[in-house]
Parts: C-alpha cells; structure tokens; sequence
C-alpha cells in the first residue's frame, strides 16, 4: 500500500514538474500568476471566449467535486444521524 502511495505521489511529481518545466522554457518569468491573465493583450482576451468560459467552469465543477469529497470525509452517517468524523 505504501509503495502505492509512492508510486503515485511520484507520478503527480512528475507531471507538475514538466508543466512547470516547459512552461517556463516556452514563456520565461514574464508570466503573471494567474494563467488566464497571460491571454489577455490590451484587455482584450486573445483567445475565444467560450475557451475562457470553459476554464472557468471546469475550475467551478473541480472546486464542487472536491469540496463534496472533503465533506463525504469528515461525515459519517450513524444510523440516520451525521456525525464528524476527525480522526479515524
């Protein structure tokens, strides 16, 4: 199980690593901190705008999936009752 765990605490390392790795290669440290920013020239968005509203959507649904995972994590249903679970 822990070996697992390695395995996949190495994959998600890797994959960072080389986003942020050719990131940088193709763009340099002139990049701002939120990505979408980097699209904008003259405020104006340089790429579709349904591209754009996507992103954000997709950011949406990800922070609703998880959010319903944490809470499935710290409740535990006891009988018809819901309790928080901490530790265990």
């Amino acid at each position: 199980m822990f070996k697992g765990l390695l395995v996949c605490y190495a994959v998600i390392i890797m994959t960072f690593f080389s986003v942020a790795i050719s990131g940088y290669w193709a763009f340099g440290n002139q990049t701002k901190g939120v990505i979408l920013i980097n699209f904008m020239v003259d405020e104006k968005p340089s790429l579709p705008t349904w591209v754009l509203l996507m992103t954000n959507v997709l950011t949406l649904l990800q922070v609703a999936a998880v959010s319903v995972v944490r809470s499935s994590l710290l409740l535990a249903r006891n009988g018809s009752q819901w309790r928080p679970v901490l530790f265990g």
